[in-house]
């Protein structure tokens, strides 16, 4: 059907009384309102559409279709579904309800209207989904769901600029200028809000540097933190973790929880904290250092980093607290590495998340950061190194509990090499519970697909020199 021909509402309009076009053929439409029963909305509607179908009828070349019987339908709809159904005329390819060509008034708000509702139905979307993050690049949407990017949306270029630009603001940047590294935040929605970082940065499009890329971090501290047993452990980590010599158990030293963006090491610390705080009753004073808290723990008290309360500051008042487990959200620079040593080694248990890919390469990475292998050594209690891969269509935490051996400290100042590091860390995985797992899923699909061509599925994306060293490897 010819664009021209369509009955279009404004995203104002449709906003403020509740109605959207939800499919038109020819004569035909049918309405998503929010208020089936208002018999004065459907009633203005009627008419609009009416009016529409005896103006397209007198032109020339009016199709047959528009010359059949007049069909006007109205189905209820939620909020969010009129969202979603308003929001899908500004995906690319698709009719643009804003005219480039003008620059009233009119055409202004109708345009700030529609990046309100086009960012209103990217949130709500990532949030149905439970995505940690919301990527804008040129013109793609995508979000971060359980460690992986999903497509989302692919957007008109106008839009994108028109949606960046509504972040920008919201987020307290400089809307004009797309040239420079920008941060902000801002907090989005009444009922449950949840709060938004936001980064931006300018990348090369079109052959020039014009373009930003924007990336949308989602904290809904809303959110309860899942129980160790919840997150994918085996019956020995969980001992490792937790049993009556395990890691949450210890008065002092320094624990790791390292893996890749997006594998869940923020989940896993605050599971600890929560089991800490359950054994503990209140007992011991927990204190946690995020920037900014991803989850609300009962019984903990967490402090905000940002620009007002820098991270300098916070430390110089936290030994203060008379703190007995310390949670530090990231360790990303000298100072907040140095942090972390200075805390085990004063009596307190540490816990604090890390960028790397196992545990000899965590080791390596604190000593770049200027932390003495020597000193490292006699306070480093345990590692543990995670990520979150596809298994049966699900994600499945693949976990490593790297336990340094005694005499650690005296023989780990000698290694070279990662490898001679592993030599003296012991391993506990949860590797061949999924190996189980990933048998029985491929004998059940062969079952399924006989006669079909067999599809494979992976066991572990990443492979490892020093496998056979770890506990619980079939």
């Amino acid at each position: 059907m010819n664009r021209n021909y369509e009955f279009n509402l404004t995203p104002a309009y449709c906003l403020y009384n509740g109605a959207a076009v939800l499919e038109q053929n020819g004569a035909s439409i049918r309405f998503l309102v929010e208020n089936k029963n208002d018999a004065v909305l459907c009633g203005r509607l009627s008419r609009a559409f009416e009016n529409h179908i005896a103006n397209i009828r007198q032109l020339k070349d009016c199709p047959e279709q528009f010359h059949r019987l007049i069909k006007i339908d109205f189905e209820n709809g939620t909020r969010s579904q009129l969202r979603k159904c308003v929001s899908k005329l500004y995906r690319a390819g698709e009719f643009g309800l804003v005219k480039d060509a003008s620059d009233s008034e009119e055409a202004k708000n109708q345009k700030e209207a529609a990046a309100v509702l086009l960012l209103d139905s990217i949130l709500n979307e990532a949030r149905f989904r439970k995505a940690t993050d919301i990527h804008i690049e040129k013109s793609c949407v995508r979000l971060r769901v359980n460690g992986r990017l999903e497509k989302y949306i692919e957007l008109q270029s106008e839009k994108s600029v028109e949606l960046i630009q509504r972040i920008k603001l919201l987020a307290g940047m400089n809307v004009i200028e797309n040239r420079v590294c920008q941060d902000g935040q801002f907090i989005y929605g009444n009922k449950n809000p949840f709060f938004i970082r936001v980064s931006a940065m300018a990348v090369v499009g079109g052959g020039k540097v014009c373009e930003e890329s924007i990336v949308m971090r989602l904290l809904d501290t809303s959110r309860i933190p899942l129980t160790l047993g919840e997150l994918g452990f085996n019956s020995l980590q969980l001992e490792k973790l937790c049993g009556e010599n395990g890691l949450i158990s210890l008065p002092n030293g320094l624990v790791l929880v390292c893996g890749p963006t997006g594998s869940g090491k923020s989940t896993s610390v605050a599971a600890l904290l929560v089991e800490i705080e359950k054994r503990t009753s209140g007992t011991l004073k927990i204190i946690s250092l995020e920037d900014p808290p991803e989850y609300v723990i009962p019984g903990v008290t967490q402090v905000k980093i940002d620009e007002r309360n820098g991270f300098s500051e916070a430390i110089n008042h936290l030994f203060r607290q008379d703190p007995d487990v310390i949670m530090i959200g990231e360790i990303r620079d000298e100072e907040s590495a140095a942090t972390a040593l200075r805390a085990s080694l004063t009596g307190h248990l540490v816990f604090a998340t890390l960028h790397s890919g196992g545990a000899a390469e965590s080791i390596f990475r604190l000593e770049n950061l200027g932390i003495q292998r020597n000193l490292l050594c006699q306070v480093l209690r345990g590692i543990i190194c995670q990520q979150l891969n596809e298994l049966g269509g699900k994600m499945r935490l693949y976990a490593d509990i790297a336990i340094p051996s005694e005499n650690f400290g005296e023989r780990a100042i000698t290694a070279n090499s990662e490898e001679q590091l592993e030599k003296y860390i012991e391993h506990f995985t949860n590797y061949s519970e999924i190996l189980c797992e990933t048998m029985k899923l491929f004998k059940a699909q062969s079952k399924r697909s006989k006669g079909k061509k067999k599809s494979i599925i992976p066991f572990y994306t990443r492979g490892r020199e020093d496998a056979g060293i770890h506990k619980g490897i079939v």
